[in-house]
């Protein structure tokens, strides 16, 4: 009889995501290589852990996709790295975008810079990063958090966004996944001497 492979263990993907990074930025390579190397690790443990435990059917029930944007008002901490790959593609969008982007910033973080995680919830501030369509114009940047984000009832999501208590259904294990990667990238953006601190991403750009 053939065994079965173990399942992947979320302390897997955050010392996975760790050696990633760090040998990223061992080579000098930088923060920014070094946030691209967490990515790519977080992407590829996903796979893994859609295969062993079979969540075929759970990632069919979610609904975010492009254009859904409710989760889109909440602070997003950030690494080090993480903040230097948004600005980095940032700053490769063409004009008038990037500067019509870079003003929402600068408003964004006025109006949100007193705030904690709950007010700026009730604030409703909009991600700057968004078009408005509601597509995010920096999608294949967007830090590990933005990628752990999922709900399977969009309908919950707007009426959260609108004000009323709700709970929103999520696939739990793409929230650990992600998290754990960021985990990983943060310590190894520490032990490389760029500090160990979580800055809000809507704020800090």
């Amino acid at each position: 009889m053939t065994a079965q492979p173990a399942a992947p263990r979320y302390s897997d993907i955050q010392a996975e995501a760790r050696a990633a990074a760090k040998a990223v930025l061992e080579r000098g390579e930088g923060l920014t290589a070094a946030a691209h190397a967490a990515i790519a690790t977080a992407d590829s443990f996903w796979t893994r852990v859609v295969a062993t435990v079979g969540l075929d059917q759970q990632i069919a029930a979610i609904q975010c996709g492009a254009g859904c944007f409710h989760c889109c008002h909440q602070m997003v901490g950030v690494t080090a790295a993480e903040l230097e790959l948004v600005r980095a593609a940032v700053a490769a969008l063409p004009e008038p975008l990037r500067g019509q982007t870079r003003a929402r910033i600068k408003k964004v973080a006025a109006r949100g810079k007193k705030l904690d995680q709950a007010g700026w919830w009730r604030a409703k501030l909009r991600c700057a990063l968004l078009d408005d369509q509601g597509r995010c114009l920096v999608h294949e940047a967007r830090p590990l958090p933005c990628r752990a984000m999922n709900s399977s009832n969009a309908e919950t999501c707007r009426r959260s966004l609108a004000g009323e208590s709700l709970q929103i259904p999520v696939l739990a294990a793409q929230h650990k996944v992600w998290g754990s990667a960021q985990l990983g990238l943060a310590q190894a953006v520490a032990e490389a001497g760029h500090g160990s601190k979580i800055v809000n991403l809507g704020t800090a750009l």
